[in-house]
């Protein structure tokens, strides 16, 4: 998938964000996106999720290496994310950073036992 068709797809997923709820994981490093800072964004409404680089950072890349990192996004593209389980197992996919960085307790792990 091209970037500008990706970013498209999100778009339409978020076209509602006031309404939404979007979770957007802290910064982790994977080699989907040459190591370089990016979020595992899901929106629970619509069941889906995608990488989103650190656009704080993006904005101290060449135009090129900036290129780079928003076709990796896009290629790994919008993938189906219906709850924890379904999060976690994507973050598993992308390297023990971003499951050290990103992992979602479940509801269980979440428990707090007295």
């Amino acid at each position: 998938m091209k970037y500008d068709e990706f970013k498209k797809a999100v778009d339409r997923i978020i076209e509602d964000e006031d309404t939404l709820m979007i979770h957007v994981s802290p910064d982790f490093q994977c080699d989907q996106t040459l190591g370089f800072p990016t979020s595992l964004c899901v929106c629970w409404e619509q069941g889906k999720a995608w990488l989103a680089p650190n656009d704080f950072m993006m904005s101290d890349l060449p135009d090129d290496q900036a290129k780079d990192i928003f076709d990796a996004c896009a290629e790994y593209g919008i993938r189906n994310c219906e709850d924890a389980e379904d999060f976690n197992n994507l973050l598993r996919g992308l390297g023990q950073d971003a499951m050290d960085n990103a992992w979602l307790p479940d509801d269980e792990e979440g428990m707090v036992l007295s």
